[in-house]
Parts: C-alpha cells; sequence; structure tokens
C-alpha cells in the first residue's frame, strides 16, 4: 500500500488482488515472510469471523474466499463454518501453495488460482469441478483495496452469490497510515500511499442491497519506522500509489526522524457486508 525509497517507479496495476503482474509478483515473492509480519491482516481475519456468527448461512454453505494469502482468513472459515465447502483463491499462486500447504488435509477445501476482480480466469483443479456461481458466502479480507474498479468488481463479485447470499470484506479505509502521511507533509512531501477508498465510497460502491459497512481504527506498534517499510514490503504490500517517485535517501531519514521513534500505525479498518436480495 505505500512505497519505500528503494522502490522504482512502476505504471498503474491492474486487476486482482494486487490487479496484474507486478502486484501478483510482489505478493508471491512475500508468501515465505507473511505470517511473521501479516499481525493487520491477522486481527482483522479474526474480526470478519466473528461477524459469520452473526449471518443466517445454511448449514453446508458453498463458500468463495479471494485472496486468501497463507490462509488466516480460510483457517478460520473451516473452524466457524465445519458444514462449508470452502474454495480459497489468490491471484498469486505462491500464496495458494502456502494456504494449500497449511490446510490441504481439509478434504471440504478446494484451492485456485484467480483474479478476483476476473472470477473466470480461474484455474480450478480439474479433477474437481466447481460450480462457479451460487455462492452463499464470499468473503475476501484485506484484499479489496487492490481493485482498480471497485464498483465493477463487488458487482461482479455479488453476481455470483445465491440470492440471499452474503459478500464480507474487508479493506483499509482513506484514514489508514494518517501519521505516515503527515510525517510527510511536514517537510513538503507526498506519500507514496496508495489511495484507499473512504468509508462513504465504500458504501456506494457496494451493488443493491442490504449493505452495512463498520469501521475499526486499530494500530500497530513498530520499533522503528524502517520497520514499518519492511514489514510492508515482506507482506507485499508495498506497491506505491501510480506515478509515485521515490523519496531520496536524505528525504527519507527526514520522515522518519519526524515519524519518531516506536511509531504507532493507524490502520482505519472497513467491515463491509452486503446481502443479495
Amino acid at each position: 500500500m505505500i512505497s519505500s525509497a528503494a522502490s522504482k517507479q512502476e505504471p498503474p496495476a491492474r486487476g486482482g488482488k494486487g490487479g496484474g503482474p507486478s502486484i501478483a509478483a510482489r505478493f508471491a515473492a512475500a508468501a515465505p515472510s507473511y505470517d511473521a509480519h501479516s499481525a493487520a491482516q491477522r486481527h482483522a481475519a479474526q474480526k470478519l469471523a466473528e461477524r459469520l456468527v452473526t449471518l443466517a448461512l445454511p448449514p453446508r454453505p458453498r463458500v468463495l474466499e479471494i485472496g486468501c494469502g497463507t490462509g488466516h482468513l480460510t483457517e478460520l472459515l473451516a473452524l466457524h463454518l465445519p458444514g462449508a465447502w470452502i474454495l480459497a483463491t489468490d491471484i498469486a499462486p505462491a500464496m495458494v501453495a502456502a494456504c494449500r500447504s497449511r490446510l490441504d488435509t481439509n478434504p471440504r477445501i478446494d484451492f485456485a488460482v484467480m483474479d478476483g476482480c476476473r472470477p473466470a480466469s480461474a484455474d480450478f483443479d480439474a479433477r474437481r469441478p466447481a460450480r462457479f456461481a451460487g455462492f452463499d458466502l464470499i468473503c475476501g479480507n484485506l484484499v479489496a483495496q487492490w481493485f482498480d474498479d471497485l464498483p465493477t468488481a463487488l458487482a461482479g463479485l455479488s453476481a455470483l452469490l445465491a440470492p440471499g447470499g452474503v459478500l464480507l470484506l474487508s479493506l483499509p479505509g482513506s484514514a489508514t497510515f494518517v501519521e505516515w502521511r503527515a510525517a510527510h507533509a511536514a517537510h513538503g512531501l507526498k506519500s507514496g500511499t496508495r489511495i484507499l477508498p473512504s468509508r462513504e465510497a465504500c458504501l456506494a460502491a457496494l451493488p443493491p442491497g442490504d449493505n452495512r459497512i463498520e469501521t475499526e481504527q486499530w494500530r500497530d506498534t513498530h520499533a522503528h519506522g524502517i520497520d514499518f517499510l519492511r514489514a510492508l514490503r515482506a507482506i507485499g504490500a508495498d506497491t506505491p500509489a501510480p506515478g509515485h517517485v521515490p523519496l531520496t535517501p536524505g528525504q527519507l531519514r527526514r520522515v522518519l526522524r519526524t515519524l519518531g521513534p516506536a511509531p504507532r500505525l493507524t490502520y482505519e479498518l472497513l467491515y463491509l457486508t452486503h446481502r443479495r436480495t
């Protein structure tokens, strides 16, 4: 979601969890280090799991997960929905492999490489074909912020729901990393943070149905500002905003000094629920 001084300028990415080859490659490269640096993802996955108990789902729901990563949410879905059949997908093959390694002993979970913006591109196991429609639950944890066109992507996912089916997503909102942006602004600089949607924009992006959004302020503390950047890189989330020019080493040092020791970075977490009517 942000760039470091060492990041190279890249063209806008398109599609999917990261919306295109460059972001898919970043997540693939981050698969080995993801679990050690994904505190926000684990927290948001737990919050999504808590919301499952409030949903009126069939006893044996068909579940599609987009952007499964290494399986933080997948594991909780299997725990809280023991009768469910789950299709766990991610745009990065290495992430799908990591999730499969964690949960492949569960016969009710299948895995596929899939772009969440283009579900028809799913690379399914031909031995276990899936009827790719009529899902009772489609969910994704901190993934929808990578969609180029949020309204179109959400409409496409809603169309895959059965009548009464639920789309349940978490994503970071526009107030995420306000401290990082303020540290840049103090020196007349602009951070490489990708533009994130506001609560109002997310609500407007949801297709017609029974919709609601809940917000949460969650803070992550790092020993040093540079550790914040390293953690983002370790989970593959260091893709800069399109057109961002990386800071010089001197500019980065000034920003880090302004950020201060042991900085606490805010995540504005948005939890979106859409029920297809």
